[in-house]
Order: structure tokens, then sequence, then C-alpha cells
């Protein structure tokens, strides 16, 4: 149960971040140029995308350790989404947000 609670967590985090890019970690100490070149090159879209698809993984793991009878698959599954999506945010982000 609590991977659909996180998934439905992640999937609203992606649709306000895609809405207001703001609440990322840094967004609002960049400069306004900063900011304009940082969506333009897609940072709020992809950090949309990614929390949709964590979301999405989590939720997807709740039916799918039903059916092979393996409750501990839900947290393995949680834990791991949440620790890759937040590298891979980090990695690509920095990228996008460096990139002129």
């Amino acid at each position: 149960m609590g991977a659909l609670i996180a998934g439905v967590l992640f999937l609203i985090i992606g649709f306000v971040v895609r809405v207001y890019p703001g609440i990322l970690a840094g967004f609002n100490n960049l400069s306004q140029i900063d900011k304009e070149r940082t969506v333009k090159n897609g940072l709020p879209l992809f950090a949309a995308l990614l929390f949709n698809l964590m979301g999405v993984f989590c939720i997807i793991s709740y039916p799918v350790s039903i059916w092979l009878e393996m409750p501990n698959l839900t947290s393995i599954v949680q834990v791991l989404v949440t620790l890759l999506g937040v590298v891979i945010l980090v990695v690509v982000g920095n990228l996008k947000a460096s990139r002129r």
C-alpha cells in the first residue's frame, strides 16, 4: 500500500513541477537569464517526466508484487526508484542547467 501512496505522490510532484518549476531545488537562486536558459533547455519538462515515470514504476510494482507473491518487492522497488531517480535528476539536471 505504501508503494501506491509513494507512486501517487511522485505523480503529483511531477505535475506540479511542470506547472511551477520554481519548486525545484536551486531554481530560485538562478539569475533570470539562467532561469530562462534552464527552461529553454527543458529541465522542468525532464523533471516532470522523471517524477511521473518514478510514480508509474512505484504503482506498477504493487500489482506485480501480488502477482509474483513477493510482498517485499514493493519496498525494494520504491527505494530503488527513489535513489535512482534522485541521482538521475541531479546529474542530468545539472547538465541541463549549465548547458549554454
